[in-house]
C-alpha cells in the first residue's frame, strides 16, 4: 500500500498541472537547451561546446585505459602472469617524454616465473 500512495503521487497537479513542476522543468521550457534558444543565448555557445568537447575526451580516455593499460585484463587465462607477456618490450604510457626505448626493455631485466 505504501508503494503505490507514493507511485500516485505523481499525477498530483503540483507536479503534472498547469504551472507544475513537470511543465516548468521541461527540455523545451529550459532557455538554452533547444537549437532556437541556444542562437539566441549566444554567452552559452562556447560552455556547450567546452563541455561537449571534454565529454568526448573524457570517454575516449576511458576507452584507452579500458584497452591498453595493464590495469585492466580482458583475456581469461589460468596462469595470471600470461597476460602481462603482451606488454614486455611494448609502451603502454601514452607520454614518453624520456625517449626509453621500449623494444629492448626486457632484455636488461629479470624474468619471473
Amino acid at each position: 500500500m505504501f508503494i503505490s500512495k507514493v507511485l500516485n503521487a505523481v499525477d498530483h497537479p503540483y507536479i503534472t498541472g498547469k504551472g507544475g513542476r513537470k511543465a516548468n522543468n521541461g527540455v523545451g521550457s529550459m532557455q538554452g537547451l533547444t537549437i532556437k534558444s541556444l542562437k539566441h543565448h549566444v554567452a552559452l555557445q562556447p560552455l556547450f561546446v567546452i563541455i561537449g568537447a571534454g565529454m568526448i575526451f573524457v570517454g575516449a580516455y576511458i576507452g584507452r585505459l579500458a584497452s591498453k593499460t595493464t590495469d585492466v585484463n580482458w583475456r581469461k587465462t589460468k596462469d595470471p602472469s600470461e597476460p602481462m607477456r603482451y606488454y614486455e618490450n611494448r609502451q603502454f604510457k601514452m607520454l614518453n617524454p624520456a625517449g626509453v626505448d621500449y623494444s629492448h626493455l626486457s632484455d636488461i631485466r629479470p624474468k619471473y616465473e
